[in-house]
Formats: structure tokens, sequence, C-alpha cells
């Protein structure tokens, strides 16, 4: 008679609640075998070699410079390419892939086991989910180097430590909401922003700018320099008072002193303007300028007019620190991927076939035929920045009134720009219509005629026009909070998609090295 074996039961952890009654979540549990079934298997099978492979990952991400273990080869033409996202170092073979690319992998080599480029977690793609093993834990905490002293600590120890903790899910690590000092909400999002902007982050945190060395009075970058010690040092989930910011935008721009509602958007290229100023940035040929905002938010446009006689075509470059689109009176008529979504709302890529669309001028003096001519202009980005800010133009002022347009504005998390560049209008023919919209199937074969950029931040105005309220919404990691002056509260995608976006930033996916 045949028997089955029972299969060995899985080590996983069980739902622990502190004396406090909080549940105490997988990092504090101190008495787990393995992280998975698989683990196990596989430390059992080939103990040396897994801890000697991931300590050298370990070694990888914490000893030796950051950009290798955030770099891997791109699938279509074996080129590096640095990722602004968490790559997965595999623990069986030399790998570093994306999130796809390792899902790949994991069918295609059974190669189950990866390293998350950033923290060094380890991910198990049987269990779809990452793991928390005791040991590789310990060596993980270690950053890969060889532990000094033996661990002495008793069980009854870790059973007191454990029933005593209290888990901060927010500490240190930048969420932290802004206290409104009187009508500062414009301040508090665009300040959110900054904060969760990772090439901003990475230069604050790496000492760009000095606050003791800094020579300047109530400097604003000084101001942001704090706020960032303080958002990613000090142990605090309260909200921040950020005085000095408020003080220096007054003294530097006149028109913010006092406690009247601004424009986020205006406070915003305040913002980059005086930071550029504060961190050395030149005031000549923008094009050598190499301080942080520039590298970050510094694009180009390429504008061409055609007269529509002789058929010549003058160009001209035009600087930009974000693209503002107009969503007055947006054409309805056609319905495509990149244009309605439904009768209420109007999708993001519209706008922006919109602003590199054709447009008719009147009376122009063409240079060859001497005269006044019709001519057609046109826009496209010439050169896209790291960051790009995106501004929905929904308040309109002229000589009697003020008033906000509510249109919806639909957006995308990820969004393709190759279709809106200078190098993808001159692939098309000349004799392509005016009104219609680019052609996007490029992506469906060639992947490396794409611009992917992610969508990282949302500033959102709520109310009217004269009595309105601005929060906004950022992603830290996988995960997107929104932020209500000294309110932070997890937030899903549905959520954010669903806002009334008044200013966009999205992110781009991807560096080649």
């Amino acid at each position: 008679m045949d028997t089955t074996a029972k299969p060995p039961a899985l080590a996983s952890p069980k739902l622990v609640k502190n004396a406090k009654g909080a549940v105490v979540p997988s990092s504090q549990m101190a008495h787990i075998a393995y992280g998975c079934e698989h683990m196990r298997i596989m430390i059992e099978n080939a103990r040396k070699q897994t801890f000697q492979y991931y300590r050298a990952i370990l070694q990888n991400i914490y000893e030796k410079p950051s950009v290798i273990a955030q770099t891997y080869k791109n699938a279509s033409d074996g080129q590096p390419v640095l990722s602004l996202r968490p790559l997965y170092l595999c623990l069986q073979c030399p790998n570093i892939m994306t999130e796809a690319d390792r899902d790949e992998h994991i069918d295609s080599k059974r190669h189950v086991f990866s390293v998350e480029s950033r923290n060094g977690n380890v991910y198990c793609g049987d269990c779809q989910d990452f793991i928390y093993d005791p040991e590789l834990e310990g060596r993980r905490l270690q950053k890969g180097k060889k532990r000094k002293y033996e661990d002495t600590t008793t069980t009854d120890e870790h059973r007191l430590v454990l029933n005593n903790s209290t888990f901060l899910p927010c500490r240190a690590i930048g969420l932290r909401g802004l206290y409104n000092m009187g009508q500062t909400c414009f301040m508090s999002v665009i300040l959110q922003t900054l904060i969760h902007n990772p090439f901003i982050r990475n230069f604050y945190l790496s000492e760009g700018h000095k606050q003791t060395e800094c020579e300047k009075e109530s400097c604003v970058s000084c101001a942001l320099d704090e706020m960032f010690f303080e958002f990613h040092s000090v142990e605090k989930t309260e909200g921040f008072g950020a005085v000095n910011m408020l003080m220096g935008s007054w003294l530097a721009g006149e028109a913010l002193a006092g406690y009247q509602q601004q424009d986020a958007h205006e406070y915003m290229q305040f913002m980059l303007n005086t930071l550029h100023f504060h961190n050395g940035g030149s005031t000549d040929a923008e094009d050598d300028c190499d301080c942080i905002v520039h590298q970050t938010f510094y694009g180009k446009l390429s504008s061409t007019v055609t007269c529509d006689n002789c058929k010549n075509t003058t160009t001209a470059l035009e600087s930009y620190m974000d693209l503002s689109l107009d969503i007055r009176n947006l054409p309805k008529k056609k319905k495509s991927a990149s244009a309605i979504s439904d009768d209420n709302q109007i999708g993001l890529q519209s706008c922006l076939d919109r602003f590199t669309g054709r447009e008719k001028l009147g009376e122009y003096t063409c240079q060859t035929c001497d005269s006044g001519q019709n001519a057609t202009k046109q826009l496209s980005i010439k050169q896209l920045p790291p960051v790009l800010p995106i501004h929905l133009k929904r308040f309109e002022h002229n000589k009697a009134t003020s008033s906000k347009i509510e249109t919806k504005i639909s957006f995308p998390m990820a969004l393709d720009l190759y279709p809106y560049t200078t190098q993808y209008r001159a692939t098309q023919t000349k004799g392509s219509k005016i009104s219609s919209p680019p052609n996007t199937s490029h992506n469906m074969n060639n992947p490396s005629n794409t611009l992917i950029y992610d969508l990282h931040s949302v500033v959102v105005h709520k109310g009217r026009i004269d009595s309105g309220h601005y929060i906004s919404y950022s992603r830290e990691g996988d995960d997107w909070f929104m932020f209500d002056d000294s309110k932070v509260v997890l937030a899903n995608e549905a959520e954010v998609l669903n806002a009334e976006a008044y200013l966009l930033f999205y992110i781009v996916q991807s560096l080649e090295v």
C-alpha cells in the first residue's frame, strides 16, 4: 500500500503582538527558523555558498559605489543602464535585473532568490514576496561585514526587547508633515516634492550645501538643508515648523512676504531660481551651469517656424524648468489612447499633443521672402531633464476677474515622452496631417525608442481660486503618501490618479551610463 509523506510544515512567521497590543512586524521577530520553505531547502543544500554569495552582494551594495548595484544591462542592446528604481541581484548567479527581468529570470533559469539593491532584502520568486530569514537578516544588518563579537543575548532578553518595542514606520525616512504657519500650504506642497526628489535629496544628504560654510543671510538653501537633516536623521514623526524657510522666502522674494495665499507654481519657480543662485549657479550661459537645479530640472525646447510660401524654416532653442500646458477648450473630437478617457476628462497626452502641435501664425516676416507671410510654428522637446515638472494652467486671469478651470485631466503612472521630442518629429513624414496624433506604435516593436518617465509627485489645488487649499502626493519607494500640511497618510495609486492635479512631477525611469 502506497503512502504519501506529509510535506514539512512551512516556517512562516506567526502574527505576534507586543505587551502594548500592537502587531510586531516581521523585522522584530526573533525566533523564526527560516524565511520560507524554499530558503530552508537552499540553505540545507548549499549553506556555505549561499552565505558567501549573499555577503558579496551586500558588500557590493554597501561598500562599493552605489552606481554598481543600480546598473543593469539593457536586454535589447546589452548597454549598461543606470536605474533610479530598485534593482535585483540574483543570489544564484551574477545577474543584476529590473523587476520585470527578475520575474522572467525566475521562470527561465529557476533562480528564485534575488537581493534588492537598496537595502539588501531577499526576495523569493516562489513566495512572490520578500522574506525574513534570521541568519540572512543578521548579515544584512552587518552590511556584509564579519561579526566582531558573538551575540550573547539570552532568549529571555530577546523576549523582553520584543514585548517592549514599538515599531516606527515613518522614522527618519523623510515622512513628516509641515505645520501651516498662516496659509503656507502652497509652500508646504512644493517643499514636500523637493524633499522626496531623489536627486535633490542625494545632493543635500551628501553635504552638497553646507550650512557651516555658507555666508548668505537667511539662505533658502541652508533652510532646505536643515529640513533634510531633520527629516532624515531625527527620530520624530510630528510636523515640522519650517520657520527658517518661510523667513528666507520672504527676504528673497518680496512678493511672498505676508500671510496671503500664493500660487504653488510660482513658488516652485521661485524656489528653483533661488536654489540655483544659492548653490553656485551661474548667471550667464545656462548650458554651462552645473548646479543641482540645472542638473535636475533644466531642459530645452526646439521652436521651428516655417514660412507657408517659401517653406523656409528657422529654428530657435528655448530653455525651460517646467512645461506649462493649456487645458482650455481642448477638442473632444478625437478619442484615442492619448486623448480622452471619458466625456468629462481629458488625457495628459492630449495636452502634450496640443503643446507640440502645429500652430498657424498670422503676420510673419519671412527673411527669405522679405515680406509678411503666413507661417506655421511648432514646438518639440529637444532636451529632457531627469525630473520634468508639468504645470496644468488651471487659473485664468484677466482685467476684470480671475477664475479656476475645473476640467478633469487624467494622467498616467508611466508617461512615454518620446513622441513629443525633436528626434521623433524628425522621423515623421513631411506630408503627415496636422490633426493626426503622434504615432506611438513604435513602442510595440522597438523598446529602445521610448523615454519612459514615472510619476513621482502630484500637487493638488482644492476649492475656489480665492479660498482654496493645496495638498500633495509623493512616492517613497513603492508606496504613495498624501501630505496635507502636518498630516501624512498612506495613499494608493487609484487615489493619486483620481486627484485634480495642478502640478505633476515625472522622473526618468532609467539613466544611461
